[in-house]
């Protein structure tokens, strides 16, 4: 049935329980399928560099951080998974990753964290379930 999934995360609830639903349907498929967590870090775009700030290792140590959790979780549970940390649109890199790693299923939480999240609440996955060219499980 399913081969792949990916699973994007950024640090949030709603992306947390999307990580435990997947691991729960892992664990109840005969074909243990592979799994793929993504983390995205959007683009910034900035006039002015910031003096004196590695502005790409900062994005780099934000993105160990948010997956850190996910890996400590994965492991536990014995999972076999693989990581991907990518930069851009969150929307468009989850639905190319998804296109990129075959994936037959992408699992994501209703909601994230990030900027402007209050007037953007579900836009990600809004997007991904328009673009996706796989199933999309949206998590509460």
């Amino acid at each position: 049935m399913y081969n792949r999934i990916l699973v994007p995360v950024d640090g949030s609830d709603h992306s947390r329980r999307a990580l435990e639903t997947a691991a729960n349907l892992i664990h109840n498929l005969k074909n243990m399928p592979n799994l793929a967590v993504l983390h995205v870090n959007p683009s910034i775009s900035i006039n002015e560099p910031p003096v004196g700030v590695d502005l790409e290792e900062h994005i780099r140590e934000e993105g160990e951080k948010i997956l850190a959790p996910a890996t400590a979780s994965l492991a536990k549970l014995g999972i076999d998974f693989e990581t991907y940390t990518k930069t851009g649109d969150p929307a468009s890199v989850i639905c190319k990753t998804a296109e990129e790693q075959h994936a037959d299923l992408i699992i994501m939480g209703s909601r994230g964290i990030g900027l402007m999240s209050e007037l953007l609440i579900g836009s990600v996955s809004h997007s991904v379930v328009q673009h996706a060219h796989c199933p999309v499980m949206i998590v509460r």
